[in-house]
Formats: C-alpha cells, structure tokens, sequence
C-alpha cells in the first residue's frame, strides 16, 4: 500500500514539470510572434518610404510621402537644429528639400528592428552657391508605431549637403 501511495504523487510531479515547460514554450513562440509582428510592420513602413524616396523628383512628389506619416509625427533635421512638427510642417520640410535643383536620393541600405529602422542614403544635387553638383552621405531614423512614422531624425554633414 506504501508503493502506491508515492506513485501518484511522482505522476503529478511529472504532469506539473510537463505543463511549467508547455508554458514556456507558448509564452516563448508567442513572444517571437508578437516581436516579428512588429518587426514586418516597421519593415512595412521601411520599403514604402524607402520606395517613395527613390521615386521622388519634384516637390509634386510628397503627397506620396505624407500617409506614411503619422498626424503628430515629428521630424529632426539634426544638421540644422531645426523640428518640424505635425504633417503640415513635415510638408513644408520635404518641399523645400524637393526644391533643390536636380536633386536625387539614393537608399543605400536599411536596417530595421521592432519598432525603429535606418535609413542610410546618398543625396545629389546643384548648389547654386557652389554652382556644382554637390553629394552628401546622411542616415535616417524612423520611429514607427501603429504602422506610422512617428519620429523621422536627419543625420548628415550640411557643409557637403546640396539642400
């Protein structure tokens, strides 16, 4: 009687080590899932701005930029110090950088994680200053969230840049 008396009890030491580790498993998948989800969603955002910038060529062009942005979006331009907030600014922003004569952007590479990407890219165009053809090379940062931009940060040396 002693015997059976401890064989139920190892079963249930046995069931209680078998669920503590399904448990794990599910909460581990599904904190992959949840991190990929986010990840695809940024990297979502990632192409089409990246798609929208190579297309662009006049300052008609940035309507095609503007949904990508979240209303509240707010946009740095660390080179220069100055923020602009809100789609309307950010407009302004990008009609005066598709001012530049002859400009064209190249996205070299990008890099995106859960909520953030990188955007390293390669600007041309005429600085009438100069009266030449001007290039510089400058990273973007995206912060993204519901699938918008909710933060874009300009990251270039504005002695080479044509705008």
């Amino acid at each position: 009687m002693d015997d059976r008396a401890h064989k139920p009890r190892s079963k249930r030491w046995l069931f209680a080590v078998l669920v503590a580790v399904a448990a794990l498993g599910v909460a581990f998948v599904a904190g992959m899932w949840f991190a990929n989800r986010g990840e695809r969603a940024v990297s979502a955002v990632t192409e089409s701005y990246a798609e929208a910038y190579e297309g662009l060529d006049t300052t008609k062009d940035v309507p095609v930029l503007l949904p990508l942005y979240a209303p509240e979006a707010v946009l740095h331009d660390v080179a220069t110090d100055r923020t602009y907030r809100g789609t309307r600014e950010i407009e302004n922003a990008l009609n005066a950088l598709l001012a530049t004569p002859d400009f064209d952007l190249t996205i070299e590479r990008t890099l995106v994680g859960d909520s953030w990407a990188l955007v390293f890219w390669t600007a041309d165009g005429m600085r009438p200053d100069l009266d030449r053809v001007a290039q510089v090379v400058g990273v973007t940062s995206l912060e993204v969230s519901d699938g918008k931009i909710e933060r874009e940060t300009w990251f270039y040396d504005p002695a080479k840049a044509p705008f």
